[in-house]
Order: C-alpha cells, then sequence, then structure tokens
C-alpha cells in the first residue's frame, strides 16, 4: 500500500527501512535534506531555531551535545513512544468525521523529485479506495505548547477557510493563516511540505496534549504559496550543506 506514495509522481524513496534504523542513525541521515520538520527554519516561523544554526547543524556530521539533549527531552522520548497511541485517536477521529480507509505507518524516508534536497518522512498515511493519500502527522503538545493551539476550530470551520494568493511576506502569512486554523505556524510548514509529498489537497495535525490528556485532529487544507516558499527556500540554501547523499 505504501507504493501509493510514490505513484502520485512527486516523491523517490532517499532511503529505505528507516523505521528501522535507530534515532541516532536516522539524525544523521536526515542532515544531508531539509525534511519537512525544517521547512518552519526555511520559512522563518520556529521559535526556537536559526536558519544559520540549522546549517551549521547540518555540516556536522556527528550529533552535537545539543541535537542529543534534545532527543533526551522527557516529552520528545514520551512522542516517539505515544506515536501509535497518538494515530489510534487519528483514525479514530477520522472514522468519526466520515473517512473511512486505512492508515498506515510509511517505513521509508522520501525525497522530492523535482527539488534537490527536500525530503519527507511520514508519521502516518491515511489511505482510501476514493480519495488520494492523504499525511496524517502526529503531535505531543508540551504542557507549554498547548497555548499555540486553538481547540475550537473545528474540521467544518477550517474546510470554510479559503486559501487565497498573497502579496503578504511570507512570514506573516504563515502567522496568519495557522493562526486561523488554529495550529502553530511551524507545524502548518511542516504539515503544507507533507501535502506537497502527496500531491494531496490537504492534510491533518493531530495533537495530543499531554497536560490535559486530550486529543483534536486539525484539518489543513493545502496553501500553494507555503509550498512555493518551502520550495523556493530549500533550492536557496541546499548548497550551503555538504551533503553525504
Amino acid at each position: 500500500m505504501e507504493d501509493k506514495i510514490l505513484e502520485r509522481g512527486v516523491l523517490d524513496i532517499a532511503v529505505k527501512n528507516v523505521q528501522s534504523m535507530s534515532h541516532e542513525a536516522y539524525a544523521l541521515v536526515r542532515k544531508s535534506f531539509f525534511g519537512a520538520s525544517d521547512s518552519s527554519i526555511l520559512c522563518g516561523v520556529n521559535l526556537y531555531k536559526s536558519l544559520e544554526e540549522l546549517i551549521k547543524e547540518k555540516n556536522n556530521k556527528f550529533l552535537t551535545k545539543e541535537e542529543k539533549e534534545v532527543s533526551e527531552k522527557p516529552i520528545v522520548k514520551k512522542g516517539y513512544d505515544l506515536e501509535p497511541i497518538i494515530l489510534d485517536k487519528a483514525k479514530a477521529a477520522l472514522e468519526e468525521a466520515g473517512y473511512m480507509g486505512q492508515l498506515i505507518k510509511p517505513q521509508h524516508m522520501y525525497k522530492f523529485k523535482n527539488v534537490d534536497g527536500l525530503s519527507v518522512n511520514y508519521d502516518g498515511v491515511f489511505m482510501s479506495d476514493t480519495l488520494p493519500p492523504i499525511p496524517v502527522e502526529a503531535k505531543l503538545v508540551s504542557k507549554y505548547g498547548e497555548k499555540y493551539y486553538n481547540k475550537n476550530v473545528s474540521i467544518a470551520d477550517a474546510k470554510d477557510i479559503k486559501i487565497l494568493d498573497t502579496d503578504k511576506e511570507i512570514t506573516a502569512y504563515i502567522k496568519q493563516m495557522a493562526t486561523r486554523f488554529g495550529i502553530p505556524p511551524y507545524y502548518y510548514t511542516q504539515v503544507q511540505q507533507e501535502i506537497a509529498g502527496l500531491d494531496a489537497p490537504y492534510g491533518f495535525l493531530a495533537a495530543m496534549f499531554d497536560d490535559s490528556w486530550s486529543f483534536k485532529l486539525y484539518y489543513i487544507p493545502r496553501d500553494n504559496n507555503v509550498i512555493a516558499a518551502i520550495y523556493k527556500m530549500c533550492e536557496r540554501d541546499i548548497k550551503k550543506i555538504n551533503r553525504d547523499m
């Protein structure tokens, strides 16, 4: 069923079976690409890391002390362990919303055919007979991070929000749109890169809130303004990385 991802025509396999790798081995592989989680840094909406810091980190062909410390944070370790539970809740929420099909966990890391250095790894992809593959990004949200979400935005509400052409500066635009859909800007760009890889019309962000232990599924439509910006930034900055792949 994972073959349907390649059938969309946007991606090739970059690294097979990354799900069987250790966290450290996978982190080293990612240094040769801009993954979906890097998109917010490329677009200038990440709260925690600058583009200069990202480039320096990727050019270190080893895990720095800071990178290792991040991977050992309790919320990060809990996120890894709880991902299957979050995806199970996403599957149930999708069925409740009328989406009938399978939610698979892709095993490979993918790269974009037409944008050198851009990659994507999917937490989950919803497959059905009537829809194209749809990305589902799973997040465990810390008590601190919860303030960046609006739990009152329903799937129906989100479907009524229109994506329009804009001449706004891209960082301001991303922040505005993310607020409208009720999620942080740094995850709005991530879901857009995942949508682009599947040539999908929309995607979902599955959020489990650690403090209240509540769950919400967010609907995010395709935003070609942001996808074009991610492509442009990758093409601009990928040459700054000494790549092994």
